[in-house]
């Protein structure tokens, strides 16, 4: 692989791991020691896109990813609305394995609302949206926009419930996905930084 990549494309990067806080909903939560950690070595891997810019949902996780990874790369970071993960109120605290089986039956239902407020069909036609918007703001540049797992997967995998769920478990903390613009096909995808 070439040490650069400088076709335009979008980066979609899932946030570094947060400060898990039950008493809290995951949407308020902030990057842990461990995360701010991980940040350094996914902007050394993202170097050879030459990214113009980040873009962030406004969750705090997402804000926090996005500012310390613009700082290694010495590039700006804005926020924009539309690119924040599913709605999740009133999901609380549950184990993994209830965990994963609520987000198998969110990508098998897309119009059932699973969790929260937000089918999965309406997560990825908003995310679509604001994803759309920042290609508009923006266009003709290599952008990194640092969002959630389960919307990165609604808008690149196959539309089959099952890809949808096999990448979201994928992707580590943080990732990303890269695809081709306007086309949104997938061109890589890079698992995690330990």
């Amino acid at each position: 692989m070439p040490d650069r990549d400088t076709d335009p494309r979008l980066v979609l990067i899932k946030h570094s791991v947060p400060e898990m806080q039950i008493q809290m909903e995951s949407r308020f939560w902030s990057l842990s020691e461990e995360g701010r950690r991980r940040c350094a070595p996914l902007a050394d891997k993202l170097r050879r896109f030459e990214l113009a810019r980040l873009v962030s949902s406004n969750e705090p996780k997402t804000v926090e990813t996005a500012e310390l990874m613009a700082s290694q790369l010495s590039r700006s970071h804005v926020v924009r609305p539309g690119l924040q993960e599913n709605d999740r109120t009133g999901l609380g605290f549950i184990g993994a394995d209830a965990y994963c089986e609520t987000f198998r039956r969110f990508f098998s239902e897309p119009d059932r609302v699973v969790v929260g407020t937000e089918s999965a069909g309406e997560a990825r036609d908003r995310f679509a949206a604001a994803v759309e918007a920042v290609l508009e703001e923006f266009p003709d540049e290599t952008l990194g926009i640092v969002t959630h797992g389960a919307v990165i997967s609604l808008l690149v995998s196959d539309p089959s419930s099952e890809d949808r769920f096999r990448l979201w478990r994928r992707l580590g903390l943080p990732s990303y996905v890269v695809v081709s613009r306007p086309s949104l096909e997938i061109v890589e995808e890079f698992y995690g930084v330990a």
